[in-house]
């Protein structure tokens, strides 16, 4: 599906470019496919800026491993890859990565190792 009303894509066109400064200079895929309704994309934003810009208290690579728990838990991938890939850039170890994966597998389950072995692969690669 894709947006046609030229006053949604517009406000979402702005949205999207509030949420990349937000970001940091990127946005996702998903980010695209959400600003399909400028409201969703806007509902998003706000969330993002309330649970990274206001009263952080949880150092960025705790922050980052606990997202990528629950994306793993979730069996949401690309959230466990992309928040792997951002505590390993904030300095979480690879022992800090694989003990949350034990965790998660203790807790969750082995349906949810496979997607992280995986995503340990990647992490190996880009290094």
């Amino acid at each position: 599906m894709k947006q046609t009303n030229p006053e949604k894509i517009k406000r979402s066109q702005q949205l999207l470019e509030n949420l990349k400064e937000l970001r940091g200079g990127t946005i996702l895929e998903s980010h695209r496919k959400m600003a399909n309704d400028p409201n969703l994309v806007n509902a998003f934003m706000q969330q993002y800026s309330i649970c990274n810009n206001t009263d952080i208290q949880i150092p960025k690579k705790y922050r980052e491993l606990i997202i990528m728990a629950i994306g793993m838990a979730t069996g949401t991938d690309l959230t466990m890859k992309v928040h792997a890939k951002l505590a390993q850039e904030n300095s979480a170890s690879i022992d800090e990565i694989c003990e949350v994966i034990r965790i998660i597998f203790f807790t969750c389950g082995v349906s949810k190792l496979i997607p992280a072995i995986e995503m340990l692969e990647a992490l190996e690669e880009n290094q």
